[in-house]
This record gives structure tokens, C-alpha cells and sequence, in this order.
């Protein structure tokens, strides 16, 4: 496997009539900017009974030949809790948006038990010091992979609090490469959320939406913020095993959030 991919110079994205450009992090800089990005620290198990502990370490995030890198190492010959470390990175809780076009260039881990994703939660949730607990603050999941399930699918998907005030979901809704592995190139993942819908697409195709127009669905009219990261194994992630590599990379060349002219 080639990290950074063989297709990482060919960037033809465009955003497409009407967006323009509002907040990026090209990632060209030496190291990663403190004041675009945090490094969550959090102990092993504490999301989904994840394998992985989050650290704030540059040897788990760094810039790498213009990208942003989450390595996720394996720390013994032991696949179980507390075996791995990773990064979880998020933006600022001040970078905030609501509706918008929000898209990410990655080429992304693979194997089984790893779970990479992009994606978004209300910039009012507890976890980073706001005052509402998940699933009330919402969260958009513009990509998840889940490696033992298939290399070559990537997920789209919300979370909220449904009438009832408990959790509920859109459901993950896939869509499967012809060929390869999402590991094996760049791709670019983005969603265009306004006050109606949320729409996935990869390389442009899209490939879902969800309505969220009606009184349930009032998380996705506020602010959130963007997360990256590594998880590895766990509930949901599936048990790494012997055909599982470490290190494991995700490389992000660019994210970028644009807003529709008026």
C-alpha cells in the first residue's frame, strides 16, 4: 500500500457554481495548526468500547508532504483493549458552522477491525465543555469505512434525538467503489447541508440525503464542528486480527467548508 497514493498530485475538485470558499486547512505548514485543530485525549473504551487510546502525540497526527496524517500504531502482539493508540482530531468549537458544503480529500485506512471517519457534531455538546448531551447536540457522519465489513464501501449517516428524545438515525446509507479499495486512492467526500436537506457525495456522485426540515430533526439548524480520526476495534469496528496492518494511515490532503452565495 502506497501512502501518500499515486493519484495525490491529480486534484481536479471543484465545489461547483454558487459556493464559495469560507474556512480550509491545506495542511502546508511544518505541523499541525493549534488554531484550526485539537487533539482529543481520551482513554481506551470510552466511545463503543473502542480499542484504541486518543493521544495528543505527534507520532499519531502530524503533516506529511502536504497532508494531514492519523497513524493508528499497534503497541504489542495483543489485539484487545488498551493495545492501540490513534488521533481523534476536532476543530475548534469558534469554527462552528450550520448549512453549507463541507468536503475533505482522504485516502483512508483499511483492514479489519478499523474504522476511519469524517465527520461533524453540534458544537454545544458536553463532551467538548457545551451544555448538551449527545444525541441531542446531532451528529452528521459524512464518511464512516468499517474495514471488516468492506474496504470498498463507506457509509453516510445522522444521529439525533428522535421524538421520543431518545437516539435516532437516518440508518447508513452505502455506496461501493467499482474497483479497489478506498485505501488505495484519494477520494473526495463532502456534504451540501441547507435548512431542507443533507446530501453525501463521493468525487461528486451522490449517493444519499435525509430531510431534516421538520420540529425532530432541530439539532441540524446549529453550529457544529468537524472531526477526523482512527478508531480500532470494539463493538462496532469489529476485532483486528493477524491480516490486519500496523501502522495504519489516513491521509488528508486538504478540508475545506464553503458556503452558497446569495
Amino acid at each position: 500500500m502506497q501512502y501518500p497514493a499515486a493519484n495525490f498530485d491529480n486534484d481536479t475538485y471543484q465545489p461547483g457554481p454558487g459556493w464559495q470558499l469560507l474556512w480550509a486547512d491545506e495542511f502546508r505548514g511544518e505541523t499541525l495548526d493549534p488554531a484550526k485543530w485539537k487533539r482529543q485525549v481520551v482513554k481506551a473504551g470510552r466511545f463503543n468500547r473502542e480499542w484504541q487510546r486518543y493521544t495528543d502525540s505527534v507520532d499519531n497526527a502530524y503533516i506529511d508532504n502536504g497532508c494531514l496524517v492519523i497513524k493508528a500504531i499497534h503497541e504489542s502482539d495483543t489485539h484487545g483493549s488498551d493495545q492501540f493508540t490513534s488521533a481523534r482530531l476536532y476543530t475548534l468549537p469558534e469554527h462552528g458552522w450550520t448549512y453549507g458544503k463541507i468536503a475533505a480529500r482522504i485516502q483512508l485506512p483499511y483492514g479489519r477491525g478499523i474504522w476511519p471517519a469524517f465527520w461533524m457534531l453540534g458544537a454545544n455538546i458536553d463532551e467538548n465543555g457545551g451544555n448538551t448531551p449527545w444525541p441531542q447536540s446531532g451528529e452528521i457522519d459524512i464518511l464512516e469505512l468499517y474495514g471488516s465489513r468492506d474496504n470498498a464501501a463507506v457509509e453516510a449517516n445522522i444521529h439525533y434525538a428522535g421524538k421520543s428524545g431518545r437516539h435516532a438515525s437516518m440508518g447508513a446509507v452505502a455506496t461501493k467503489l467499482d474497483q479497489g479499495r478506498f485505501a488505495d486512492n484519494f477520494h473526495v467526500f463532502e456534504i451540501e447541508w441547507d435548512v431542507d436537506s443533507i446530501r453525501w457525495f463521493v468525487d461528486g456522485k451522490r449517493f444519499a440525503s435525509a430531510s431534516i426540515s421538520s420540529d425532530e430533526f432541530s439539532e441540524f439548524h446549529e453550529p457544529f464542528f468537524i472531526l477526523l480520526n482512527i478508531a480500532v476495534g470494539g463493538r462496532s469496528a469489529g476485532r483486528t486480527d493477524d491480516t490486519t496492518r500496523f501502522p495504519q494511515y489516513m491521509y488528508v490532503d486538504w478540508v475545506r467548508v464553503y458556503r452558497q452565495n446569495n
